[in-house]
């Protein structure tokens, strides 16, 4: 299995193709959000002017599109540090795992560049099997 950077070109296009596959199968007509993730300090071979990767999506029921960059229309804006980061996008998360942190949220490093603005309630629950899937490739 081939593994990329977080959040690099690479891994952009590889989340296209899962997440197209997660909405063609779980997509609802009239379900539609908008997400744009941002790492900052991510690592020169693909970070911006600004030292940031970033990428976003778009779903509107059975129809997806996702590029890199930001996207700041998008409904979820979801900003972190990318080395803070890295060690939960490479972790599959498990039910049991996921109702863990329901009762006890984990602890996280402090980062100074975290920021989450959006309704995170809206997120189709499809994504946390997007999540996974590029977990394994994550290098």
């Amino acid at each position: 299995m081939r593994k990329v950077p977080f959040a690099s070109p690479a891994w952009v296009d590889l989340a296209r193709e899962a997440l197209a596959e997660l909405v063609r199968e779980h997509g609802e007509p009239g379900v539609a959000i908008s997400i744009c993730e941002a790492f900052v300090d991510a690592p020169p071979a693909f970070a911006d002017s600004d030292g940031v990767a970033a990428w976003h999506l778009q779903i509107d029921g059975k129809q997806v599109r996702v590029g890199v960059g930001r996207d700041d229309d998008a409904e979820i804006q979801i900003q972190a540090t990318w080395e803070l980061a890295l060690p939960m996008a490479r972790l599959v998360y498990t039910p049991e795992m996921l109702a863990e942190w329901q009762r006890n949220p984990p602890e996280r490093p402090p980062d100074s560049n975290a920021q989450v603005s959006g309704d995170m309630t809206s997120l189709p629950s499809y994504l946390s099997e997007l999540h996974n899937r590029m977990a394994v490739v994550t290098a």
